[in-house]
């Protein structure tokens, strides 16, 4: 499982330049949004930072489409360098995105991931649980009292939900896969930008989540959807009790993530990686195949495969059975 690589939502020219404080015109219509790396035509991009986000291998990417509008910081250049992609630049690109965002969500542009409420028989659903509009449900699925689930909702064969699962929208889970007692999958991110008077508005976050089968989400987890592209957990992983998965998190088939980890938005664990007790892996950070990184380790840059890191072990100094009784605490 890898994830949608679009946002699917028709936008046209207009909205977006209208959106982002241009002169409504042109006549683009675009199929949806997308992340640098999509490779898609007629999609909206955005750039927040050249350096770092435009390398080469993005250059050459948006320099092939066709069709595609992207929003770049000022001063940015790439008018003369992407032949068939309308550049549009802007003080606050970011904040410019999530304007689009909102307007995908509030307009209901988006796609839906579930085109009609679909159980099947075989499916156990306690009456204490709320199942909201069209979702689909396969055989064997058990639902747990007091979950709550949908709308737009997918879950595969024989998946377990425990009691106080919330599942939000746009939300895929595999077959076989269980999910812990009151782990919440698919809620906004912690996303945030400043408006015009300086005070912090939401990012909505419109990709959702995909689990994969045979996953075990423990009790009180929390996985974030992702903002354009959904947050992803590969067939097999197993995530212990209280970690929280950040916003366009991947992690790998077959990944360990245990106990009160904390994995910062976009952050990859790649297959087979061991993460240990209550350790943090940063934004944007990647943790190579079958690596380990050991309990309360901070991961602040890349670990390459098969690498192992670890927390600095505080010295622990053995009391003085033979200092003099002077020195001993008085009762």
């Amino acid at each position: 499982m890898r994830g949608s690589n679009l946002l699917h939502a028709t936008l046209n020219e207009r909205e977006i330049r209208r959106l982002i404080g241009f002169p409504e015109e042109g006549n683009r219509v675009l199929v949806g949004v997308a992340p640098l790396d999509a490779g898609e035509d007629h999609c909206l991009y955005f750039i927040n930072k050249i350096n770092k986000e435009l390398g080469r291998p993005a250059r050459e990417s948006l320099g092939g489409r066709r069709g595609c509008i992207v929003i770049a910081p000022n001063g940015s250049g790439l008018a003369t360098e992407l032949d068939d992609c309308l550049v549009l630049e802007t003080d606050d690109p970011r904040a410019a995105i999530a304007r689009v965002l909102e307007f995908i969500r509030t307009e209901r542009r988006q796609r839906p991931l579930v085109a009609e409420h679909a159980i099947s028989p075989s499916a156990v659903i306690s009456p204490f649980s709320v199942v909201v509009g069209p979702v689909e449900i396969g055989d064997d699925v058990v639902v747990e009292p007091f979950c709550m689930v949908g709308p737009d909702v997918r879950i595969g064969r024989g998946t377990i939900l425990r009691s106080g699962v919330r599942l939000f929208p746009r939300v895929v889970i595999g077959e076989h896969s269980v999910v812990g007692v009151n782990t919440v999958v698919g809620h906004d991110g912690y996303g945030f930008v400043r408006d015009e008077s300086g005070n912090k508005t939401r990012i909505p976050h419109l990709g959702g989540v995909e689990v994969g089968s045979h996953v075990e989400l423990g009790p009180l987890a929390s996985v974030q959807s992702g903002t354009i592209t959904a947050t992803v957990i590969q067939d097999y992983a197993k995530i212990g009790d209280g970690v929280h998965v950040g916003h366009n998190v991947r992690v790998g088939r077959n990944a360990s993530v245990t106990g009160g980890v904390t994995i910062g938005g976009s952050a990859v664990i790649e297959t087979e990686a061991w993460v240990g007790i209550n350790a943090t892996i940063r934004d944007g950070c990647r943790v190579g195949a079958h690596a380990v990184v050991g309990m309360d380790a901070s991961v602040q840059n890349d670990i390459p495969d098969h690498a192992v890191t670890r927390a600095s072990r505080p010295t622990v100094e053995s009391p003085n059975v033979d200092r003099a009784a002077s020195d001993l605490p008085k009762r």
